[in-house]
């Protein structure tokens, strides 16, 4: 039939646009909120404090002209704190600057949007290095050099776990392979396509080079062309909490402290196998706890999965407990709305969405007396007088503006002994969704 409709008039018609830009990706960092720190100025080459690591052993009962002990001493060594650089750079054209300006022309000001969103994505890299392992993002699993599509990842963030290799890894990443023998980057840089959804692993932009190998560390590199670990994470990020709250599982030497000889303060109880949750459990760490160093549980601390773990322990005593839920019975806890934390011994039992999977932590929050060495609380580099830089001079100029934002600092606990972690739970059905 003749006549008009919205395909023949489209031409003619308008799009209406809203002044609103919808958010797509989780900037939340919860570990900040629930680990507080306290702020410790520091410059040099590195602070220096003295650890009391050891008592007088010459204290004994003795007999009427009996011996008496022979003399101990009191024993002290020397800690060194030295921040470590989490480093982040924004770039333009001058056609985006100047086509940007103005809400007639651009939904946001390209120059503001990307200093401002920067400066979330440090918040979110820094959750991760409170819960990953030496700017480990994960393990290569399986024959990696043989892999045409997919390269297969696990233990993630560096802890041995099998599920969800990919958890630290994004897409547009630029990351190489460490050898574990060596600590040296292996020859071979690729970015990351695309990363799968059910956390097994990601695709690379091109063919990965035929040296990595099974149990290599995956880490991310600064550029295409990095050939040196130098220019990679790998043993550049600060203390994660898994290093703090630790045995010497996985940081042997304390800040100077040797975990192996001096085990008070430094040491936290660490049970490596924990397997099912149990109430007992729980009340077998925070006794030991209490029993090492006075310790006093104020939060504990696991990936969602595992919370599930210790609402199934709460089911049987909870539901259906007074007769006015007989009528309009409720099967969740106050987890449901994510709002509220459940509670265990009137403790918070607090879920992060980056947390080790099978990992619970317990912290005295106060006594553990934690601290954050501050060289850089956060800045953009403008010491030259000017935050937006050129891009290259002479032959390689574009005409392109660079900025760069920094901080420096570093993660410590003086008294771990005052916490507990309880590593390998198991009986968790695992829900892991990717958070961009």
């Amino acid at each position: 039939m003749a006549g008009t409709n919205t395909q023949i008039f489209d031409g003619a018609l308008k799009d209406d646009y809203e002044d609103f830009v919808a958010d797509g990706v989780n900037n939340k960092n919860k570990f900040k909120d629930i680990f507080k720190t306290r702020d410790i100025p520091h410059g040099g080459r590195s602070k220096k404090f003295t650890t009391h690591v050891g008592r007088n052993a010459g204290v004994m009962a003795s007999g009427e002209d009996g011996g008496i002990a022979t003399a101990g001493a009191q024993k002290y060594v020397q800690s060194e704190v030295r921040t470590k650089k989490i480093m982040g750079r924004v770039r333009y054209t001058q056609e985006i600057l100047d086509d940007s300006m103005g809400d007639e022309n651009s939904f946001v000001d390209a120059r503001k949007d990307e200093m401002n969103r920067l400066i979330d994505d440090f918040a979110r890299k820094e959750e991760h290095y409170w819960v990953s392992l030496r700017g480990i993002l994960a393990y290569l699993a399986g024959d990696p050099g043989t892999d045409a599509n997919e390269v297969e990842l696990d233990n993630p963030g560096g802890f041995t776990h099998a599920s969800f290799g990919n958890r630290f890894v994004a897409r547009d990443m630029y990351v190489g392979a460490v050898n574990p023998a060596t600590g040296v980057l292996r020859a071979g840089v690729v970015k990351v396509a695309s990363v799968a959804s059910d956390g097994s692993g990601f695709t690379p932009d091109a063919s990965i080079n035929d040296a990595w190998a099974d149990n290599d560390y995956l880490v991310q590199v600064a550029a295409s062309g990095t050939t040196d670990v130098a220019d990679s994470s790998f043993e550049q990020a600060p203390a994660s909490i898994m290093e703090l709250v630790d045995d010497s599982t996985f940081k042997a030497n304390y800040f100077g402290v040797d975990r192996g000889i001096y085990t008070s303060p430094v040491n936290a109880y660490v049970k490596a196998s924990t397997a099912a949750l149990s109430f007992d459990v729980l009340q077998q760490a925070s006794d030991i706890q209490d029993q090492r160093l006075g310790g006093r549980t104020d939060k504990l601390v696991m990936h969602h999965s595992t919370r599930r773990l210790y609402i199934q322990l709460t089911e049987q005593d909870r539901r259906y407990a007074t007769s006015g839920t007989l009528r309009r019975p409720d099967g969740g806890t106050a987890a449901f709305q994510q709002e509220e934390d459940l509670t265990m011994g009137n403790v918070p039992v607090i879920a992060i969405r980056d947390f080790p999977l099978d990992v619970i932590v317990g912290l005295d929050s106060v006594g553990m007396e934690a601290k954050t060495y501050v060289s850089e609380k956060g800045r953009w580099v403008d010491d030259d007088g000017s935050i937006l830089v050129r891009d290259g001079t002479g032959s390689t100029a574009k005409h392109a503006f660079e900025a760069w934002y920094f901080r420096r600092h570093e993660q410590y606990v003086a008294y771990p002994a005052k916490c507990f972690r309880l590593d390998g739970v198991t009986g968790q059905s695992l829900v892991v969704v990717r958070s961009e």
